[in-house]
């Protein structure tokens, strides 16, 4: 590491400033070449069928906070914020996606901060340009969805949090903005809790308490001798409460997808780089070959970071702690609002209720914590280990690779995998591989293992833009109608299904029929119409009341995309 970041530290600022620019020209690359998901036509903002379409349309305010709190299982504040982005910029492709792919660049400057307050210089500038070059995370980049955003917001709470305990200059500013980067992750991604937790384990393994403690300070939650990050991060568990209550609230299972031990493979090959898609026809998939080559260099390349000589520097001093009164008004003021939450929500008060509890709860966290420091401190084995550990490779580890395998263990319970949350691990990971490469310590091998490193992250750019951004090409479809498309033609769709709102999205003023299909060429016996389905591999012909309403028509044309498919037909006896 020391041989690496001997070259001027202008020079690695500026190959991370350069990553910067290629992130953001990769990821505005194509950027509304992809048809609109159905995930992504969940953005407010979006004029659909009212009372036809899944979801509904969400063009004021009301209606927005309304649904997504009521209906939607993601957090709210993602939504609520392209609310505000779309009435400014229109709901374009570009508009909608934009967002994500300056937040995904942006997140290339994070990752070289981290990169170089764990290992230095070189290692941050290494990471920042595997980060740019990661394929799974410019395709998420392109999407209009919460994933990236969410892993920025959480990347810049683990950068603040590391800058409050080790800098000692602009605390506030610093511990004001960590409080608020952990509230504003838990209004984008639900993983946010494991990332507090584990944020919290690594405070307390590395920032020992003072004074003497005795255990009836656990039942009065006493928060003396506590570090004030400590005490930042209580603070952060109490304003996101709401956003667990949410959770709680519309929880659903079977919502992501649980594929055992070939999850685990793809997340330690370098985060998804290259993630299987089934989506694809034919599906995209490594050889098991490459594959197991992948894993078995991810794997040495995360050992050697977690041995890996890292900076250690010392915690700054504590300083002041938080006003006594502070933490208790913050827990009453937020579980007043949770249980606000709680009463209008439309199921489960009860259980909200409990969980409306939480900020109070949050009280006794100091105190946990100082009694597990107490227990910790007692072996000398440990209190060595503190003395000599890299503070910030430890939590680069922690949040790196332990949150993703306890995620893991407790997905045999819960289901909780879905790659694209796990981007939010995924920075950290990539630091451990950059602190390995810039830890070798001949020249040559360093530079061959970081050229192969970067050769093989552009590598997986074709395959990103490869990928299907939706099971079906709603867009490519519409494209393909264009040609024969009449304003006045009769569009036969399903009422209240998802596989139809993108078509919403790419046809709005069509006249679309929903249902009674018979009656609807009774009306109007000499409209063309058009028969839109959704075949699948298994099923490539959809037959249903809609197909036998025109069995006395005749087909003129086929468009058919990737599970998409519009046969258009004429009343008997038109040309």
């Amino acid at each position: 590491m020391a041989k690496a970041d001997a070259l001027p530290a202008r020079l690695w600022t500026g190959i991370a400033v350069a990553a910067v620019l290629l992130a953001l020209v990769l990821r505005l690359y194509g950027l509304d070449l992809r048809s609109i998901s159905h995930p992504e036509v969940y953005v407010p903002g979006i004029p659909l069928p009212l009372e036809h379409s899944v979801p509904p349309p969400r063009l004021t305010w009301a209606d927005t906070l309304w649904m997504h709190y009521h209906d939607e299982p993601h957090p709210m504040g993602w939504y609520l914020a392209m609310f505000a982005w779309t009435k400014v910029t229109g709901i374009s492709e570009w508009a909608l996606r934009l967002p994500g792919a300056v937040i995904g660049a942006a997140s290339v400057w994070l990752v070289f901060l981290l990169g170089r307050r764990v290992f230095g210089s070189a290692a941050g500038a290494l990471a920042a340009v595997l980060l740019a070059l990661h394929g799974f995370h410019v395709f998420w980049s392109q999407a209009a969805r919460m994933y990236v955003p969410g892993a920025f917001l959480g990347l810049l709470s683990t950068l603040l949090l590391l800058a409050f305990v080790y800098d000692g200059r602009r605390r506030m500013l610093t511990g004001a903005g960590y409080v608020l980067s952990v509230a504003a992750t838990a209004t984008c991604v639900e993983f946010v809790w494991p990332l507090l937790g584990i944020q919290i384990l690594w405070a307390t393994l590395v920032l020992p308490a003072r004074g003497d403690f005795r255990w009836s300070d656990v039942l009065r939650a006493r928060m003396a001798g506590m570090h004030p990050a400590i005490l930042l991060q209580m603070l952060a568990v109490m304003i996101s409460a709401p956003e667990l209550l949410h959770s709680v609230y519309r929880a659903r299972a079977g919502a992501v997808e649980q594929t055992g031990l070939a999850f685990l493979r793809e997340y330690l090959s370098f985060g998804f780089l290259f993630v299987t898609d089934p989506d694809a026809i034919p599906p995209m998939a490594l050889s098991a070959p490459v594959a197991a080559a992948l894993l078995v260099a991810v794997l040495g390349l995360v050992a050697g970071g977690i041995r890996a000589p890292a900076l250690a520097p010392r915690p700054a001093p504590a300083g002041a702690a938080l006003p006594g009164w502070l933490p208790v008004a913050v827990a009453a003021a937020a579980a007043a609002v949770m249980v606000w939450l709680a009463l209008i929500a439309l199921h489960r008060n009860a259980a909200l209720l409990v969980v409306a509890a939480g900020p109070v709860l949050a009280l006794w966290l100091p105190a946990l914590s100082r009694a597990a420091d107490h227990v910790l401190s007692r072996s000398v084995a440990l209190t060595r280990w503190r003395e000599a550990t890299a503070g910030p490779r430890l939590l680069a580890v922690l949040v790196g690779v332990a949150a993703p395998l306890i995620l893991f263990v407790l997905s045999a319970k819960v289901e909780i995998l879905a790659n694209r949350a796990f981007l939010l691990f995924v920075p950290a990971l990539l630091v451990l591989v950059a602190g390995a490469v810039t830890a070798i310590p001949l020249s040559w091998p360093r530079h061959v293992v970081a050229a192969a490193l970067i050769g093989l992250f552009a590598a997986s750019l074709p395959w990103s833009f490869a990928r299907p951004g939706s099971p079906r090409d709603h867009k490519a479809l519409v494209a393909g109608m264009q040609a024969s498309y009449r304003p006045d033609d009769l569009v036969f769709v399903l009422d209240k299904r998802w596989e139809e709102a993108p078509l919403f999205y790419y046809l709005p003023a069509a006249r679309f029929v929903f249902g009674d299909y018979a009656e609807a060429l009774r009306r109007d016996p000499q409209a063309r119409v058009w028969l839109v389905t959704w075949p699948w591999e298994d099923m490539p012909v959809i037959t249903d009341e809609r197909r036998e309403a025109l069995a006395g028509y005749a087909r003129v044309d086929h468009v058919e995309a990737l599970r998409a498919s519009a046969e258009l037909f004429v009343p008997p006896g038109n040309p």
